[in-house]
């Protein structure tokens, strides 16, 4: 799988439009981006969160992008018997994408939203486990300046692995740079 991942990524990388990186949208896009929220996971369980995101992928026009995103929400959790601290990571990996409002200025308003496979896990953990299940997430921002945005998003997960029974509803804001 690591191989085929790999020679996707250098195919991707050859075959891309020779006029990526040139000012305009069209063509390969890359980036990422930086923020914080608030998640409510399951029952009771609510907490401030820092995200994480990654984009690839590619804009067929200067309005609309379609890229894979990994959305990665982290937080610290503290065992009230041991007083060990965990981190866990709640992630979205999904294909989406995102349809600018105004195509005549770099800047402006746009909607982004895709469907997920979803995962939770405790990446730092000797005994690495992850369930999986479903999610979406949806969500708007503002192009501040070229290549640089702001970005408000609401995210659901639901996992139902066997013994895990995880529902997460989350509203998160990020800083966004993306290479065009």
């Amino acid at each position: 799988m690591k191989k085929c991942f790999t020679l996707a990524l250098v195919l991707l990388f050859a075959f891309a439009n020779l006029y990526a990186f040139d000012g305009e949208r069209k063509g390969f896009i890359l980036g990422g981006g930086i923020g914080a929220g608030f998640l409510s996971n399951s029952d009771t369980d609510s907490r401030a969160v820092f995200l994480t995101n990654f984009k690839i992928g590619y804009a067929p026009s200067n309005t609309l992008e379609i890229y894979y995103i990994s959305k990665v929400s982290w937080w610290g959790q503290t065992n009230a018997i041991t007083g060990s601290s965990t981190t866990f990571t709640l992630g979205l990996s999904a294909i989406a994408a995102t349809m600018y409002i105004d195509n005549t200025t770099e800047t402006g308003w746009f909607i982004s939203g895709g469907l997920a496979l979803s995962a939770l896990a405790a990446p730092f953990e000797t005994d690495i486990e992850s369930s999986n299940g479903f999610g979406l997430f949806g969500g708007g921002g503002y192009e501040f300046s070229s290549h640089w945005s702001v970005e408000l998003d609401l995210l659901y997960s639901t996992i139902t692995d066997p013994g895990v029974d995880f529902n997460s509803f989350g509203v998160l804001v990020t800083i966004n740079v993306l290479a065009f």
